[in-house]
């Protein structure tokens, strides 16, 4: 009788961890469409910007001018991809190519005046959303919600960087943006 009861149990939490996740999916969805759609900003309706150009000019503001191998290597994609998106990047006037001064064989990306002052019109955007959603929570709630989503980001991160993470040496990808 025991073993059935393990059984049951497991598929009544199997159950219950579906009907979770839809649930999750569900607030996510409002989430979006609440605060992600609504307030593009106007650079972005112009500029047309792709996930990936966004995110390049994230990490170009992180690590300031690079040469494109390294760029590629830190971004996680191959030479030829980052080189298109920072192509796309460059034809919007929001990077630019550098000749190195030591090397004038060598070509360094860096973002332009225009890409800088579109970086920091999304980090405030991303800062006040983030202030929309823990503004209703109390300092305990927060602190709670926050140690979640620690959690929830650490075990949705590829397993190479989980070691990372556990040894200290580093944060979660875009845990400062």
């Amino acid at each position: 009788m025991q073993i059935l009861q393990k059984g049951s149990t497991g598929r009544r939490a199997a159950k219950s961890i579906e009907r979770q996740s839809g649930e999750l999916l569900a607030y996510l969805d409002a989430l979006f469409r609440r605060l992600m759609l609504p307030r593009q900003l106007a650079e972005e309706q112009s500029l047309e910007l792709s996930r990936e150009e966004i995110r390049a000019l994230i990490l170009l503001q992180s690590s300031g001018r690079s040469i494109m191998t390294d760029f590629a290597a830190a971004s996680g994609i191959p030479l030829s991809t980052a080189t298109h998106t920072i192509d796309r990047l460059v034809h919007k006037g929001l990077v630019m190519r550098v000749r190195s001064d030591e090397d004038r064989r060598i070509v360094q990306v860096e973002m332009s005046e225009p890409g800088k002052k579109l970086h920091a019109a999304l980090r405030a955007k991303h800062q006040a959303m983030a202030l929309s959603w823990l503004e209703p929570l109390s300092p305990n709630e927060r602190e709670t919600f926050l140690s979640m989503m620690a959690k929830i980001a650490e075990g949705a991160m590829p397993e190479p960087a989980r070691t990372r993470v556990h040894s200290g040496s580093a944060t979660p990808r875009g845990a400062s943006e």
